[in-house]
């Protein structure tokens, strides 16, 4: 299980560093908070996030979700979140769309019955060859940035955003490839939806 903290930890720690165009102490303060339902990082999922590159574009959000006991056991799941926003459409009145926003993250499931390496002595060479701890995905959604009334702008929110995501990992994805006649593609999507601040 400290093997697997560990693991998911310095993953973090090398997206953080890939964003050069953004100063390491800004990194202290977040530029946003998410709420999300759904979509592959828990029922319920919390997080905080930070604009990347000079044209904000970009985003990284560090993500806290869980499963709640009553919904198939109790889990937690830990995610780190890479969006890019290529188009903004205006909308006048409203605030600005960002209609189609590809993405990638990585969860972490820690527990004992989750394991990053699986013991070699139970499992032969090639017997499972993904992790039962880690998940990689891709992603694509969509964002609303919705103008806020100068009341809330006086918390200290500039925008409240609504989104959307449609995401898949490398094990669903396989999984379909390999069973194509008898998977649907779309049965290997999950959505998950939230709300987020931008300070």
């Amino acid at each position: 299980m400290l093997h697997s903290r560990k693991s998911f930890f310095l993953l973090v720690l090398f997206l953080l560093s890939v964003s050069t165009s953004v100063r390491a102490q800004k990194f202290l303060i977040p530029e946003t908070a998410m709420l999300q339902r759904a979509g592959s990082i828990g029922y319920n999922s919390f997080g905080i996030g930070y604009n990347l590159f000079g044209n904000k574009k970009g985003s990284l959000d560090l993500a806290w979700g869980y499963v709640p006991k009553s919904k198939g056991g109790r889990q937690d799941i830990f995610a780190a979140k890479f969006a890019y926003r290529p188009l903004d459409i205006q909308l006048k009145n409203i605030g600005i769309l960002h209609p189609l926003n590809p993405g990638l993250f990585v969860t972490h499931h820690p527990g004992g019955k989750f394991h990053t390496l699986l013991d070699k002595e139970q499992y032969p060479d090639g017997y499972y060859w993904w992790s039962s701890a880690v998940r990689f995905h891709i992603s694509a959604g969509t964002e609303l940035k919705i103008n806020t009334p100068k009341s809330l702008a006086k918390t200290g929110v500039d925008q409240i955003a609504l989104y959307g995501e449609f995401n898949t990992n490398e094990l669903y994805f396989v999984s379909w490839f390999k069973n194509r006649d008898k998977l649907p593609f779309r049965d290997i999507w999950k959505l998950g939806f939230g709300v987020k601040a931008y300070f």
